[in-house]
């Protein structure tokens, strides 16, 4: 990529584009290069500089990228329309309609204002997501956008340099890997790392630098040597170093608790060949002429990754110790991993000469662009996809051979999923190469994979616990969602028709005549079905509702008044660990806040749109809301369903302590559904657990054993409650 400090000029651009297009048609580069240019005339960059200079380097980007000349016109275009007040009609009568469709693209991206910082990222990804299911192209252009941006932060506040860096990191350089964008990527990450992380950005450059000669005339002495040896025995391969990017380096540093001085392998080559035969005679070669590192060794050419990356992986020991990373691919495989999808791409004179649904089946992004469309609030849409972007990859196999990915850590249920939404909510389990196994079973590369259902099979709260995948996570809230509407409906309509059979009233008659959806319009609803979910959800009052349908003497009648006399009313069976005023089953949620477990004192709230929500009875947030709206909560006596607790472990940072406080939880039979670690000074460490637990008295049980561990200094329940 170009450094942040080269000027590019159109020359440049047009230059670039012929090497890998000579016939491409260059005069739409040139139209809208004068187009932008007088659109943006007299505008400034923070720098001072002609503000032109940044769409002219976005575009230089996007022809080192390899695209087509509509993308990198786009590049020349993207902020006409929002800078410029340049409008959409004028620029498809100057570019054509894909030009126009992909700046409108770019633009909308970022137009919406919000209340929230967090909720403005989580809505600019998803239109970011929903403009890539219609054009890829688009995240291209925004990458070059955001590339350059990074690049050029000198002139901004540090908060804004923070700012912008942390949600590259979040959204944009996952999405450049997603797409086979690997030095756009690396480039990215190591830019968010000199703002996010100066104090390390600035050491790790500096020892970087000091031996950077030294590496250098070794990586050179190693590539000349190894491309004789392979020359010598009949393989043409082209052998170069390849560059350690700092991310890289400081990952592997934190990682492995190391120092810089302690990495041994940050000597990289790359030998290019023919075909695929080569790779393997390659690779057979060296691990022939050098020992290897046993379990270092990856084969992503049978196994690619889902960005289409392709290439094998080894780690080679020098005779004095050094160790040396190898990679070794075809030149197209080379290509692919320069240009991620683009390298697939043809072209007719330099336009695009794919369908979209081309496009897309390439860049591989479908679960993506579904869940987008399907996850109404941003921000749950920005929860669930994070894990598909972040993870690595395992992939597993259908009873009938075809592949699929899945980020690590994803289980039978994803897999459940990922076949059909149907597959999904029925599964039960399955059979892993030919053995039965429970839905949260964990997939490994290469399982086999049949799913076991049951009709009578339904999600329920337990499962968002066990799908790691964002389209998982979202086919279960809305399923969770549609039963909980269906049980607000009837709980809703069970409580009005109790309110009217005390005044002598039949609801089913009130029905019949229409006088029902007259009162649900009245108050806002579409039909009766919505008026009675409003009714269970507390946001339409029932004697709002009697007073509109009655006379008000009637209205006044005496009667067990709200949620208790509905419970009164309408006993079910269930299996819901909290009882509200003596019953059980209403609509419940437990306050993230303060995590209450069975066990603890809890009062209930109830909430405008979620039912009742269960607090421990301490809890600040619970103190501090209406105390009108708070109920009388008990836990069910015979309850047997999960609570997650967490916890935060102080300790020593010594080998095995992790594997000791798992080894803990495995003998008490208390599972753990998500475990993080982190260094802190003066050797101490500290874990973040989440385990699931019956009760209270379990939590309690297993913090008294880890406390007695030698090296673990303190225990506590995380509750911000």
């Amino acid at each position: 990529m170009t450094s942040t400090g080269d000027a590019v000029r159109l020359d440049d651009i047009i230059e670039r584009v012929q090497r890998y297009e000579p016939n491409a048609d260059v005069g739409v580069i040139a139209q809208a290069y004068l187009f932008g240019a007088a659109a943006h005339a007299g505008q400034r960059r923070k720098s001072g500089e002609d503000y032109y200079i940044h769409p002219i380097a976005v575009a230089g980007i996007l022809a080192e990228l390899r695209m087509d000349v509509d993308t990198i016109a786009v590049g020349l275009l993207h902020d006409t329309m929002e800078d410029c007040l340049s409008g959409r009609d004028e620029i498809a009568a100057e570019f054509g309609e894909d030009v126009a469709e992909m700046v409108d693209g770019v633009t909308k991206i970022g137009k919406l204002e919000f209340r929230t910082k967090h909720e403005a990222q989580a809505e600019n990804f998803r239109k970011l997501v929903l403009a890539m299911a219609k054009d890829v192209r688009v995240i291209l252009v925004k990458l070059a956008d955001r590339l350059h941006n990074m690049r050029t932060m000198e002139h901004m506040k540090a908060d804004r340099q923070r700012g912008i860096s942390q949600e590259t990191l979040d959204i944009y350089a996952p999405i450049a890997n997603r797409l086979g964008l690997s030095k756009l990527k690396m480039e990215l990450e190591d830019l968010c790392l000199r703002y996010l992380r100066p104090d390390v950005y600035g050491k790790l450059s500096d020892k970087l630098a000091l031996s950077a000669e030294e590496r250098k005339a070794f990586v050179d002495g190693m590539s000349t040597t190894i491309q004789q040896q392979l020359a010598e025995r009949g393989l043409a391969a082209n052998v170069k170093g390849r560059p350690k990017h700092l991310t890289s380096v400081w990952r592997k540093m934190r990682s492995s608790g190391i120092e810089f001085e302690q990495i041994h392998d940050l000597h990289a080559l790359r030998i290019l060949v023919d075909d695929i035969g080569q790779c393997y005679t390659a690779l057979g070669l060296v691990h022939a002429l050098y020992r290897h590192v046993p379990g270092r060794l990856k084969d992503y050419i049978a196994n690619p990754k889902s960005n289409g990356y392709q290439s094998l992986h080894s780690v080679i020991l020098c005779d004095d110790g050094r160790q040396v990373e190898v990679q070794i691919r075809t030149h197209h495989m080379h290509q692919v991993a320069e240009y991620g999808i683009a390298a697939h791409w043809r072209y007719k004179e330099g336009h695009l000469d794919l369908s979209r649904e081309d496009v897309n089946k390439i860049a591989r992004l479908r679960s993506l662009f579904e869940a987008a469309q399907e996850v109404e609030d941003p921000e749950e849409f920005l929860e669930t996809i994070k894990v598909d972007l972040f993870n690595e990859e395992v992939f597993a196999f259908t009873p009938t051979g075809d592949v699929r990915f899945f980020p690590t850590g994803a289980t039978v249920l994803d897999f459940a999923y990922a076949i059909h939404t149907a597959v999904g909510n029925t599964c039960t389990g399955a059979l892993v190469n030919g053995r039965m196994v429970p839905i949260r079973t964990e997939l490994r590369s290469g399982d086999r994979i049949e799913i076991i259902r049951n009709k009578d099979q339904k999600p329920n709260r337990d499962w968002l616990d066990i799908a790691k995948t964002g389209r998982a996570l979202s086919k279960i809230r809305r399923a969770l969602r549609e039963g909980e509407r269906s049980e607000g409906k009837r709980l809703g309509r069970d409580l009005l028709a109790g309110e009217l059979q005390k005044r002598s009233r039949k609801l089913e008659r009130l029905e019949k005549a229409g006088e029902i959806d007259a009162a649900a319009r009245h108050f806002g609803h579409k039909d009766a079905e919505l008026l009675y979910l409003a009714i269970a959800q507390g946001n339409t009052s029932v004697r709002k509702v009697l007073a509109h349908l009655l006379p008000a003497d009637e209205v006044e009648e005496p009667t067990t008044s709200g949620i208790a006399g509905l419970l009164n009313r309408f006993r079910r069976r269930s299996q819901s660990p909290v009882l509200i005023s003596g019953e059980s089953d209403v609509l419940v949620n437990y306050a993230k806040c303060c995590s209450p477990l069975p066990g603890e004192p809890v009062r209930g709230y109830i909430t405008q749109g979620r039912g009742i929500t269960v607090h421990h009875a301490s809890c600040k947030q619970l103190l501090a809301l209406d105390p009108e709206r708070r109920i009388r909560v008990d836990w069910s006596a015979e309850s047997a369903g999960r609570h997650t607790g967490e916890l935060r472990i102080l300790t020593s940072n010594q080998a095995g302590m992790l594997a000791e406080v798992g080894g803990i939880c495995k003998t008490l039979d208390i599972n753990v559904s998500r475990m993080e670690a982190r260094t802190l000074e003066e050797g101490n460490a500290e874990f973040t657990l989440a385990v699931n637990v019956s009760d209270v008295t379990e939590l309690t049980r297993l913090m008294r054993a880890l406390e007695k561990v030698d090296g673990i200094y303190r225990v506590d329940r995380v509750r911000a409650g």
